[in-house]
């Protein structure tokens, strides 16, 4: 039997659920006018004795159904959340009180039972329940004059079974009562907008429940269970109560309310789960629900840590960050009875020996063998645990997505598009399939089951990923499921070495790319390179204070350093070098002017000591700079345009104009802008196709990343389609020779690698809050250092100098390239590419453009497609090295039609002829 969700409430939205206190609960019974109606459950009256199938001492829930049998389903749900709360939050069962107080009385309704539930009718389901339980509460009163305002949850348990459930067959009884929270706005609409009152008291909600789930109790069982073991088909009222509660007190639902679709399935009180051990044993609410209704608290974990978690100790959840909403929730879960043990085993066992002929009831095994209290209404009262019901035990690993569940919870939507939801189990078998449809027909996983459960041992997991085969699991980038956010993103997180259930699991939590004791929020990381020669890195950091240390002893040994105790900002570095000592410049920036600082680090044996420190007050900003071989002062305002000039070689430069529109190359000849439709704000230097040349990375203020040569034309690839932010780095980081392009996407989420051709190679998720500060090595791995983390990328022992690793190119901030002696030309054709761009050429000018590798010239000759000559175009003076060659083409008197363009390129001992086609459209 499965439970039938429930789909068709409107529900009070919470913000917070912070369930820390007892409630008091006034529960009424009510009964219906006798009927012998087919399409109900019973005669409308509550059960004094089984009329249906005796299951003798294994009898759920047995009558009579008097005043202190609800008594018992108060104490048993009150025992529940006692338990998963950590004995937070329960029932104030001496103020609590079952109505009337005549132990066999209940209050009487003027209706039969299928007028609150009628099959065919054009009344709204929500609207006659409402009815229900309005005519309820203003019965009891009329007879007991109930004070409802002393009371904080009202239960009204009405004669007859719940429409609850999906039976394996048609269901016989489909005018039962389903089980409802009476939500403030199904009272404000059918009932009336100030709410239900009644001497003077305001009651916006409530709960509808059954006399009981077992339908085993009826004379119509006899006919709908006709099977070998009619006692497997018995359910407790302790879920669907629980299940209830949960709505009352602000716990959102986990499933799909508007299809019913499961979300966390029998894994989570809040679903399927509240049925978990027939009724009798509803899972503990998820993690994360647990932490929502303060119960609990979860630990942070840093990577590479190993971390034990227990099963029966509070606050033993584990929280991994992926990114600023999303993160994983790990709890030990475990259904052991006895050590390696669960009631399911001891099914099997009994089937094993009874020569594979009987099959026991659950019920049977956990009477028999689980220390359960049950009091003298023959009501399950307490369970030892509530995990006993779940599948399997193991760790559950939760992927919380909290900008899902923020958006979600005031309509209880949570988990309501399957493609994302808030509180997803991420399931060890590899197939994320709760909640979708099955085409089994047999151990139908869209509920959960045993495999979703990480354990060492887990054949499900060992079928998705076949390497682990008897070893400890992971869950990582490159397993199935792995641990991409949910754009799909790498996170690089692995939680590993995963081993056999326990009462206690060990794991650890690492990253692929995060240096151990990073990130770290405190580090502030400035600058990183081998102050004293010695062929390690050091490395300097901090905001009020500075810090620095070897990148060898980075998490052992941190030499702090004072700095002005007014200093209110960031600090920037320079750096310099005069005869045996080396400075390092620390430029504070206060309210009023910059205090620039010297460090004097003196190389002793294997140490460093640092003198006094000196403090001189400034109003600009020292700027040393390796060509002019003096200072070049900028004052403050100053300091963003200088991110759009690049020295190189001492021979010119290239800048954006003071507008910050157009690129141009000043060499002194005063030399035109180009792009002046584009306004930049940053550009970086490097060589992306190492032609000896030096290239452009400009970033337009939209975050488009363009790449220029060095005669500022557009190389092919460019612009960048992602969005990014400044700073943009290059270097070799992979160790393929060409430089890789580095920067963060413009939301800050992510940090891009692309290759030298623009194309995206790697991403991960990063911080919002980090900011990229260079490229450096670290511990022999080439490294993209943030101020909070050091990501460390290949195993690499140098960089080459034709790099742009600063926000301003270099340590010393002078925004000045050098690049390496040879260029590496052979790595291209004669020709590289050619194509005319846009394509088709819909308007009257398009460009055509040729891409080659030491041509001397470069001639190309459009013909129409009948073969006659259109035009030509000649470039017979190029420079060596790889060159783009572009000319435009006005189509303005040319008929549409296609048009192939015949590219001769020569060089000093080679010759390359190609084809292009090209398409006018008018």
């Amino acid at each position: 039997m499965r439970k039938v969700v429930f789909i068709f409430f409107l529900f009070y939205s919470f913000l917070h659920s912070d369930n820390s206190s007892d409630i008091k609960v006034c529960a009424i019974r009510v009964e219906f006018i006798i009927d012998s109606l087919e399409s109900t459950t019973g005669n409308g009256q509550f059960l004094f004795e089984n009329e249906g199938i005796d299951c003798g001492d294994y009898l759920i829930d047995p009558p009579p159904h008097h005043k202190s049998f609800f008594e018992s389903q108060l104490k048993a749900v009150n025992n529940y959340y006692r338990d998963i709360s950590n004995q937070k939050f329960g029932f104030d069962l001496a103020s609590s009180m079952v109505f009337p107080s005549d132990a066999n009385e209940a209050y009487q309704l003027e209706y039969t039972m299928d007028y609150y539930n009628p099959y065919s009718s054009d009344i709204d389901q929500e609207q006659s329940l409402t009815i229900l339980f309005r005519d309820a509460l203003i019965n009891a009163y009329k007879i007991d004059s109930i004070d409802y305002n002393y009371y904080d949850m009202i239960v009204v348990f009405h004669a007859g079974i719940g429409q609850d459930f999906s039976l394996p067959f048609l269901d016989p009884t489909p005018e039962d009562i389903p089980s409802t929270y009476i939500d403030r706005n199904m009272i404000e609409t059918y009932v009336a907008p100030e709410g239900i009152i009644i001497d003077g008291n305001y009651i916006y909600k409530g709960i509808i429940l059954p006399e009981t789930q077992n339908h085993l109790l009826y004379e119509i069982s006899l006919d709908m269970f006709n099977t070998s073991e009619p006692c497997e088909y018995q359910y407790g009222l302790t879920g669907t109560f629980a299940l209830m509660v949960g709505f009352f007190i602000g716990l959102p639902p986990l499933w799909n309310i508007n299809n019913g679709d499961s979300g966390v399935g029998l894994f989570g009180l809040m679903d399927q789960g509240s049925n978990n051990g027939r009724g009798l044993i509803p899972a503990r609410a998820t993690a994360w629900t647990r932490i929502f209704s303060n119960w609990e608290d979860s630990q942070s974990i840093l990577y590479n840590s190993q971390i034990t978690l227990y099963d029966d100790i509070p606050d033993q959840i584990a929280r991994v960050n992926i990114s600023e909403s999303e993160y994983f929730l790990i709890e030990n879960r475990n259904n052991y009875v006895y050590e390696n043990v669960s009631i399911d085993s001891m099914m099997y066992k009994s089937y094993e020996q009874s020569g594979y002929t009987r099959f026991p009831p659950f019920v049977e095994i956990l009477f028999d063998s689980v220390d359960i209290i049950k009091d003298s209404n023959g009501v399950v009262v307490s369970v030892p645990d509530y995990d006993l019901g779940l599948p399997s035990s193991g760790l559950l690993i939760w992927h919380i997505d909290e900008a899902v569940i923020e958006s979600g919870l005031s309509d209880y939507s949570i988990n309501s598009d399957i493609s994302r939801l808030g509180i997803d189990l991420e399931e060890a078998d590899g197939a994320q399939d709760i909640g979708k449809e099955s085409f089994f027909l047999f151990n139908d996983p869209s509920s959960g089951y045993f495999g979703d459960m990480w354990f060492k041992g887990n054949l499900e997991y060992e079928r998705a990923n076949p390497s682990y085969e008897g070893l400890n699991i992971d869950f990582g980038p490159y397993t199935y499921p792995n641990t991409d956010n949910n754009d799909g993103l790498k996170s690089g997180i692995t939680i590993g070495n995963i081993g056999n259930p326990s009462d206690s699991m060990t794991f650890t939590v690492t990253h692929d790319l995060i240096m151990d004791g990073f990130p770290d929020t405190t580090a502030h990381i400035k600058v990183c390179f081998d102050l004293n020669s010695d062929g390690v890195n050091e490395i300097i950091g901090g905001k009020d204070s500075l810090w620095w240390s070897t990148t060898t002893d980075i998490l052992n040994k941190r030499n702090i350093i004072g700095l002005e105790p007014n200093s209110t900002n960031d600090v920037a570095f320079g750096f310099n070098v005069k005869t045996d000592t080396s400075y390092v410049e620390v430029r504070e920036f206060l309210e009023n002017f910059t205090k620039v600082t010297y460090l004097k680090y003196i190389k002793l044996i294997d140490d460093f000591i640092i003198d006094q420190i000196i403090y001189e007050d400034n109003f600009h900003i020292t700027v040393y700079n390796d060509f002019y071989g003096d200072a070049d002062t900028l004052t403050i305002s100053e300091w963003e345009s200088h991110k759009r000039r690049v020295y190189f070689k001492s021979s010119f430069n290239y800048m954006i104009p003071p507008s910050g529109y157009g690129i141009s190359v000043n060499n002194f000849n005063n030399q035109p802008s180009k792009h002046m439709d584009k306004r930049f704000i940053s550009i970086s230097g490097v060589d992306l196709n190492l032609d000896g040349s030096l290239d452009l990375l400009a970033l337009e203020d939209g975050g488009s990343l363009y790449a220029f040569n060095s005669d500022l034309m557009i190389m092919a690839g460019f612009p960048i389609e992602s969005k990014l932010k400044d700073p943009i780095l290059a270097g070799d980081i992979l160790g393929n020779t060409f430089p890789e392009i580095i920067g963060k996407s413009l939301d800050g989420k992510t940090v891009n690698i692309f290759n030298h051709q623009g194309v995206l190679v790697d991403r991960f998720l990063n911080p919002i809050e980090e900011d990229l500060v260079c490229l450096a090595i670290v511990n022999k791995y080439s490294s993209i250092l943030s101020n909070y983390s050091i990501y460390n990328i290949e195993e690499k022992n140098v960089f080459g100098s034709n790099k742009w690793a600063y926000l301003h190119g270099n340590l010393g901030r002078n925004r000045t390239i050098s690049l390496d002696d040879e260029p590496v030309t052979n790595y291209y054709s004669l020709y590289i590419r050619g194509y005319c761009y846009p394509n088709p050429i819909k308007d009257d000018k398009g460009t055509i453009r040729i891409e080659t590798n030491n041509a001397k010239q470069v001639i190309v000759r459009v013909f129409d497609y009948a073969g006659f000559l259109v035009e030509e175009f000649k470039n017979t003076n190029i420079s060596s090295g790889i060159k783009i060659n572009e000319w435009t083409w006005d189509v303005s008197s040319i008929s549409s039609g296609v048009y192939f363009g015949e590219v001769s390129i020569e060089s000093e001992n080679d010759l390359k002829s190609e084809l292009i086609k090209i398409a006018v459209i008018k």
